[in-house]
């Protein structure tokens, strides 16, 4: 934590600081005064919420809290914002989806209180790098009606989250920073400046004529928002800095001009050097509003624009608008978001740029012949070590799937019944790939008990919702209400690894507060007493209390016994599977290494091929535990047929 604390915190005004693109929109925060951050923990966003838990306290913020989820972060920021908090709430993609509800209402309010400021950090992740979609956040933008911010680097993390408070401040209207991947991880040198004190006062204006979204003032704030507050938001960005034209006085002989923002700006330089062709480029850093009459200058100075932009072609469908309004005689090149055909398409509406693909669009249009063949390059698949996708050594939900299978075939051959398998979002996603493959279908985060009960309702077979204790806080409770509520005839399995496995171990409400720092602050909630209160039928297993080698067994039993319930009683039940995730129990306790005794050994790949435990391999027609990769969970051990795995002695 102090380590963080000097990271961070210290330095002078002007010094240099090595920063994650991430670290530098928590220093920029700081810089701003910031009162209050808010969060749910997901990549590529999850290091801004963790920086600020582990410094809050010492650079005098009133709150930081993990939310239950993103709805819920929006809210306690939004109502933290309208009593004059410079308030902050941070998320990925796919949670501003969730928070979505409270933000329509929450843009159009019009805090009193002179302090009010609230910036929406909102972390976009093209390429589908750890997200269950790949989704443009920007489309968001138009409907909120609301500024919005996007950095290229990690320098501009810190200078345009200061800019964004300042723009909040002065509008009383959220303002978001739309980060991606590529930017939230890169790491540079950035020159910060000086840290701010909380101005937060006493005393505050909560009038509901300004927070209350009711017809009664609901429709003013709106014609304010709109009419008022949004133009003044377009003046500054037409004004702003962070719109700006670079190499102004370039020309050349296609008259083109380029049109870019965010991490796409390195990639367009980058082509433009490696092509020797010299274009100007105008850099949009407020991506919302657009800068319209700046936009129009450029577009009257040139015959060709290209546009360069990740995923949707979201700047290229309002410079069109925007062109076509002002009758100007440009050709506007980029995505064609008119066509959706792959055909004849400069640049891709799916995933990442990078400066090859932009130098081919480039390429395209001005029929320059580099030195290379870029079409080759990009094309060409280089041979490369590969992994494929696996739970950790010793991870719970390995040990939940071996008895899931073993459960499933066992039910199929008794009762001839299909079964069919929901998942959720988590590490247990994992358990979708083979040998395990427990997926038919899967959406969102929360949606697995859900969909099951879409199935089970017009079907005789056997539905399994597979969900996490994360998750199933986050927003799979209502879902089991309507399960129960409705008499659903499902088996919804808990995996219940204590934690938010899948982006860092981070803490949820059923954490044990004893082990993880701001756990003396927190209450927590048992899973088993909520579910009792719900009414449902239900089972708990605790690996931890399963001493006699057997708990997988047990675990198999008790998944078989309870799916023939199901399917007999046409009642939902849940079992509760309650073992911590590896990666947190090996920091309390010591590893004890297994080892394979190659006399027993007859290799009947259980281990490695059903079990598949990556710590497994098989060499010279034996299996073999790498004893620096096993960590150490002795499942393997439990599962051996043989009894040919034993705790390595020491």
């Amino acid at each position: 934590m102090e380590k963080i604390y000097t990271k961070i915190v210290n330095g002078q005004s002007g010094e240099a600081k090595f920063f994650l693109g991430n670290e530098a929109i928590v220093r920029g925060a700081i810089e701003s005064g910031i009162d209050v951050y808010t969060f749910y923990p997901g990549t590529p966003s999850s290091e801004v919420g963790e920086t600020f838990i582990a410094l809050f306290k010492k650079v005098g913020m009133k709150w930081v809290e993990s939310s239950i989820n993103e709805k819920v972060a929006m809210e306690v920021a939004g109502a933290a914002y309208a009593r004059g908090a410079t308030a902050m709430v941070g998320m990925k993609n796919v949670g501003l989806n969730v928070a979505s509800d409270p933000l329509f209402a929450l843009a159009t309010t019009s805090p009193k209180n002179e302090n009010s400021a609230l910036v929406i950090l909102v972390a976009d992740d093209p390429q589908q790098h750890s997200s269950a979609v790949e989704m443009d956040s920007r489309n968001f933008l138009k409907l909120f009606k609301i500024p919005a911010l996007e950095p290229g680097n990690p320098q501009e993390c810190l200078e345009f989250t200061k800019e964004a408070f300042n723009i909040s401040k002065e509008l009383k209207l959220p303002v978001i920073i739309r980060t991606v991947t590529m930017v939230a991880h890169a790491r540079s040198n950035v020159i910060v400046g000086n840290i701010k004190k909380s101005e937060l006062k006493n005393d505050f204006d909560l009038s509901k004529e300004f927070n209350v979204a009711l017809r009664t003032f609901f429709l003013e704030m709106k014609e304010d928002h709109i009419y008022n507050r949004m133009v003044k938001a377009l003046e500054i960005s037409e004004k702003s800095k962070l719109n700006r034209v670079e190499n102004e006085n370039f020309t050349n002989e296609f008259e083109l001009g380029i049109i870019t923002s965010g991490v796409s700006y390195s990639y367009v330089v980058e082509a433009l050097n490696f092509l020797g062709l010299k274009a100007p480029i105008l850099k949009i850093g407020i991506i919302n509003p657009l800068p319209v009459r700046k936009i129009i200058s450029f577009l009257d100075k040139f015959k060709k624009i290209l546009i360069v932009e990740e995923n949707d072609p979201y700047l290229e469908t309002q410079v069109l608008a925007i062109a076509h309004r002002d009758n100007l005689k440009v050709r506007i090149f980029g995505k064609d978001p008119f066509s959706y055909s792959k055909e004849g398409l400069l640049l891709p509406y799916v995933g990442e740029l990078n400066p090859t693909k932009v130098a081919l669009a480039l390429i395209n249009i001005t029929k320059l012949k580099p030195k290379l063949n870029l079409e080759q390059i990009l094309e060409r698949k280089y041979e490369s070590l590969t992994r494929v996708p696996s739970l950790c050594p010793g991870c719970p939900h390995r040990t939940t799937g071996y008895a899931l299978q073993k459960a499933v075939k066992k039910v199929k051959s008794t009762t001839r019944k299909e079964v069919y398998f929901y998942q959720d979002i988590g590490c247990y996603t994992l358990l979708a790939l083979p040998p395990f493959s427990f997926a038919n279908v899967k959406y969102c985060m929360g949606s697995s008990i859900a969909l099951a009960q879409g199935v089970t309702h017009t079907s005789e077979s056997l539905n399994i919702a597979i969900i996490g204790d994360g998750t199933f806080f986050h927003s799979g409770i209502p879902a089991l209400l309507n399960g129960i509520y409705n008499k659903a005839p499902i088996l919804v399995l808990i995996l219940d690894n204590g934690w938010i496995g899948m982006t860092g171990q981070q803490p949820h409400p059923g954490s044990d507060t004893l082990y993880y720092a701001e756990g003396d602050f927190k209450k927590r909630i048992y899973l088993e007493r909520l579910l009792l209160g719900t009414g449902a039928e239900f089972d708990v297993i605790k690996h931890a209390e399963k001493q006699d080698g057997k708990y997988s067994v047990e675990l198999y039993d008790l998944i078989y016994r309870k799916s023939l319930e199901v399917l007999e009683s046409k009642n939902l039940h849940v079992i509760l599977i309650q073992d911590e995730c590896i990666q947190k129990t090996i920091k309390r306790q010591a590893i004890i290494i297994r080892a394979v005794d190659t006399d027993s050994c007859n290799n009947c790949s259980i281990c490695y091929n059903q079990f598949l435990c990556p710590a497994i391999v098989e060499i010279e027609d034996n299996a073999y535990i790498d004893s620096g990769i096993c960590l150490g969970c002795g499942v393997c051990e439990e599962i051996c047929p043989n009894k040919a795995i034993h705790k390595e002695e020491i």
